[in-house]
């Protein structure tokens, strides 16, 4: 029989037990938002960490469409390909979302952002605040990004105006 102080340790025990588990459990919203931070983080790392990230957490026909682009790209290849052709060029590019909001529908998210790009990350002056969307989709347990939609330069933003 249990007394009233090993009572009142196990009903403890049984709350942290079920606290821990609702804050480590792996939601959907926390999956995609691990992918999609995932895939932000791999692109300021250089191109070969990009294609990494986008081989785990990219549909393999994914597609990009950024507004000061004439095509949209279309394939984990040519995107790897842009980020590398713009290194190349001298374009050091930071990448953070901010503002983030997930909606999930059944097997598909859509996740809502603002796209931070800098020149430098060092420099906040060069903020360049773009509204962006992208959507996924859930295959074998996994969110994978399908396509994502990068707005143009936001001048509302105080940081980005001249």
């Amino acid at each position: 029989m249990l007394t009233g102080n090993s009572t009142r340790w196990l009903v403890i025990a049984a709350a942290l037990l079920v606290a821990l588990g609702v804050l480590f459990y792996p939601t959907d919203e926390k999956r995609v938002r691990e992918a999609a931070e995932a895939i932000v983080s791999a692109a300021n790392a250089g191109p070969g960490e990009l294609a990494r990230a986008l081989d785990t957490y990219a549909r393999r026909d994914v597609s990009i469409d950024v507004t000061e682009l004439a095509e949209p790209l279309r394939g984990r290849d040519a995107i790897v390909a842009a980020v590398g052709q713009a290194s190349q060029l001298g374009q050091h590019l930071h990448f953070r979302i901010e503002g983030v909001e997930i909606s999930i529908e059944g097997n598909r998210a859509r996740v809502s952002a603002d796209l931070i790009t800098t020149l430098r990350a060092e420099v906040p002056e060069l903020r360049r605040p773009r509204h962006s969307t992208a959507r996924f989709e859930k295959h074998d347990g996994k969110f994978r990004l399908v396509s994502a939609e990068i707005g143009a330069e936001r001048l509302d933003q105080p940081e980005a105006r001249p």
